[in-house]
Order: structure tokens, then sequence, then C-alpha cells
């Protein structure tokens, strides 16, 4: 018999017995993990609502004489609507 082929018997032999070992940890192992399993819970995502947005429009008008102090940057004022400085 030649090297080559007791090399390649050899090889196969501790792959064999490689498994066979692997095989009996497997088996022997009596699942004493200390990490526990949680049962997956469903979540419920809420859906959004289709709603409808109207928009207004608020009537500008331009002053062309001030009656003293600093006119407003752009000289235009606005009438109606909420908020503002």
């Amino acid at each position: 018999m030649n090297t080559r082929a007791r090399w390649t018997i050899g090889i196969l032999v501790a792959l064999v017995i490689g498994l066979v070992v692997g095989l009996i940890i497997v088996a022997g192992d009596d699942n004493n993990n200390s990490a526990t399993t949680q049962s997956i819970q469903s979540i419920s995502t809420p859906t959004r609502s289709t709603t409808s947005q109207t928009t207004t429009q608020a009537t500008i008008s331009t002053t062309t004489s001030q009656s003293g102090g600093t006119p407003v940057p752009g000289g235009t004022t606005t009438t109606g609507g909420s908020g503002g400085l």
C-alpha cells in the first residue's frame, strides 16, 4: 500500500471518529440550559384614518402710508387669521 492511500484512509477514519464523538455529545445533551424561552406575542399596529384638510386663504392688503413707527419688512399687512406677533 502506498503512502498516499495510507494518509487518505487515516484522514477518513479520523473524520468518522470525530463524527461519532460529535453525535454522542449531541445525543447525550439533556437540554439543561440556563436560558429560558418566551412565546412570541402578537403586536398590533394601529391603522391611520384618512382625514381631509381644508385650507383657508387670508386676504392681504398693502398700505402705502404709515402713521409712524417702523414699517413691517416687505411693506404688507394681513387682515384676519390668528396668532403671530
